[in-house]
């Protein structure tokens, strides 16, 4: 998985550079918010009441990355990016044991901020249409700003980098007939790196902006932009110990993935080429 990551990266590269002397290629920047939620599923419920299924919140983050947008026709675009995101969620999990001798009751609840660091590659295939026409201020093309809405969809790939855990648990004991706990002690750890987890997750992206041209060669525009992830990340991060309903422990890994990310970006794409555009038609110079 890592090499046809390295080799998807590599390939994606000299295809972008090879097309830049050949076509009005714009290369552009973008960064905003990424919202984030992990999903799991599979979880074998344990006869111990007391031992709950962990719940997860969602957490907002931070993305950006680099694009190039690859002329197809003269509505048509080609989009690879790179890109850095971030995903994760806010994971809790609750659980109480009592006594041997019915002494009392402790319970221990545990919150784990994992934030998971992706390297992306999107490919994107982006239909642009026109919303307006203003006309020039001087009697030269390229005078006027039109607004443009683009809506586009493609598959992701997504290899993590490092991912951080950030936990805390609290515990909290509670004498048998008292009605206050007697004591409780939080413990935190932080900057921990969470292992098991599965390097390569895939996705599939849709979404739109709106893109203003403010010169001949640069565009500003703001987007929006859902992922859909598809893959099972949880190798042996999460484990799951229960008891059957013949008496014996058992083991099991439930599935966990990322759920839908939705983000917010703001970006400027430039060209660095002479060539015209697809919608401005080549002048003929008139000879005297």
């Amino acid at each position: 998985m890592k090499s046809l990551l390295k080799y998807s990266l590599v390939a994606a590269m000299g295809f972008l550079f090879s097309y830049q002397a050949n076509a009005q290629a714009f290369f552009g920047v973008y960064g905003g918010i990424n919202t984030a939620a992990l999903q799991l599923s599979d979880w074998k419920t344990n006869t111990d009441p007391y031992d709950l299924k962990p719940t997860f919140q969602g957490i907002r983050r931070l993305t950006f990355g680099v694009t190039c947008e690859l002329p197809l026709s003269k509505y048509i675009f080609f989009q690879p990016e790179i890109a850095f995101t971030q995903k994760g969620g806010i994971m809790s999990i609750d659980s109480a044991y009592g006594d041997n001798f019915g002494a009392g009751l402790t319970v221990y609840q545990t919150v784990n901020n994992l934030d998971l660091n992706y390297l992306q590659l999107p490919l994107l295939f982006k239909v642009r249409m026109q919303l307006t026409n203003p006309r020039p201020l001087y009697p030269h093309e390229g005078t006027g700003k039109p607004l443009f809405f683009e809506f586009y969809a493609g598959p992701v790939i997504n290899y993590l980098l490092i991912p951080r855990s950030n936990y805390s648990q609290t515990v909290t004991y509670t004498p048998a007939g008292a009605s206050e706990p007697e004591s409780s002690v939080k413990n935190v750890y932080s900057g921990k790196t969470q292992g098991g987890l599965k390097a390569i997750d895939f996705s599939a992206a849709f979404g739109g902006n709106i893109k203003w041209r403010m010169s001949k060669k640069t565009f500003i525009y703001v987007d929006a932009r859902y992922s859909l992830n598809f893959m099972n990340i949880n190798d042996k991060a999460l484990r799951n110990d229960y008891i059957g309903k013949d008496g014996n422990e058992r083991v099991s890994y439930p599935t966990l993935k990322n759920g839908g990310n939705l983000g917010l970006t703001l970006g400027i794409t430039h060209t660095f080429t002479k060539r015209r555009y697809w919608n401005h038609p080549r002048m003929k110079k008139r000879r005297f």
